[in-house]
């Protein structure tokens, strides 16, 4: 692209500009992301497995007895990243994978707008759009 044209419009793969600004392009993806990234986490919730409890009172005592193994073996610490590694394995399955999925979305369609705010104001032209 010559230094002449644009710097907010974007070559099209035939040749021609679209005439469509990129921080427009960003913003429109961003709420694109946004909407379907929160319709699949609805869905997620909706269809998803549910959690299987079982009984709490064995997942304690079992619960506590590894955790006194793995100190043992480790130290405190190593309790502390089995902890962390138990969580963080859980965000992955069920429901509380729907709740994962929709604050990625908005995580990532926050630095949509933000970069598409970002853009516009550096831009040298389309300033009153």
């Amino acid at each position: 692209m010559s230094p002449d044209k644009d710097a907010s419009l974007i070559d099209e793969p035939d040749g021609s500009l679209s005439g469509v600004p990129l921080h427009r392009r960003i913003f429109h993806s961003g709420v694109a992301i946004l909407v379907a990234g929160l319709i699949s986490s609805a869905c997620i919730y909706l269809f998803g497995a549910g959690e299987d409890r079982g009984d709490l009172a064995i997942d304690m005592g079992n619960r506590r007895a590894s955790e006194f193994q793995i100190e043992r073996l480790g130290g405190m610490a190593t309790v502390y990243v089995a902890r962390f590694n138990v969580w963080f394995s859980g965000l992955w399955h069920g429901k509380q994978l729907a709740v994962t999925v929709a604050v990625l979305t908005v995580l990532v369609a926050l630095a949509c707008f933000w970069l598409a705010r970002f853009i516009q104001m550096t831009s040298p032209t389309d300033r009153a759009d």
